[in-house]
């Protein structure tokens, strides 16, 4: 029993041709173009990778800027946290919300500001936060593992979309290819039945 050919030896056959192939110029154009195509989503992948890298390298620096320039403290909540509201539909409904609280500075400056605490903190309880150089409460600095979560999904994102563009152009030029040789086809079918009909 005879099997079909895989696609790549389809596509070698379609390429290079052997004498008496019935391969059109069009599917020659078009296996040439896919193998443009994947060859260029293999050459976007270092692309990718690069600027992955270089996303990397840039928010490391950043982040040890940040634990340079911010510090972790106990602040300890002057006043009840939000209320816990229940939903019947979403459960309990909303996060944290701005709170009085006070914190002591690394020099031992006492301070007193807003902190986000969950709903249903209540006064004295504590919570980490963390302070600029002025004491004022700021986002966490970037973590080493959010670093590398950011750098993989920048690169892999970029070599997706890559893909992604790469096969739209594709599937868009194949369409146009196969309007063209129905219309093709079409036309050499009505021109043999005009032979047929005046023979």
């Amino acid at each position: 029993m005879s099997t079909s050919p895989n696609p790549i030896a389809r596509m070698w056959r379609t390429l290079l041709p052997r004498r008496g192939s019935v391969a059109r110029a069009s599917d020659r154009f078009q296996a040439g173009l896919l193998v443009f195509v994947v060859l260029l989503g293999l050459a976007a992948l270092p692309v990718a990778a690069s600027i992955g890298s270089e996303t990397h390298a840039r928010q490391q620096g950043e982040s040890a800027q940040q634990l340079a320039e911010r510090t972790r403290v106990t602040a300890t909540l002057l006043a009840d946290g939000p209320a816990i509201t229940v939903n019947s539909r979403a459960g309990v409904a909303g996060g944290g919300a701005p709170t009085d609280a006070t914190w002591l500075l690394p020099d031992g400056t006492r301070h007193v500001g807003k902190v986000v605490a969950d709903r249903g903190a209540l006064k004295g309880e504590t919570l980490t936060v963390w302070v600029d150089r002025g004491g004022n409460p700021v986002p966490p600095p970037l973590s080493a593992a959010g670093v590398v979560i950011d750098a993989v999904v920048v690169g892999l994102s970029l070599w997706l979309a890559a893909l992604a563009l790469l096969a739209v152009c594709y599937r868009l030029t194949v369409f146009s290819l196969d309007r063209f040789r129905f219309a093709q086809w079409q036309q050499e079918w009505f021109h043999e039945q005009d032979r047929k009909t005046h023979s």
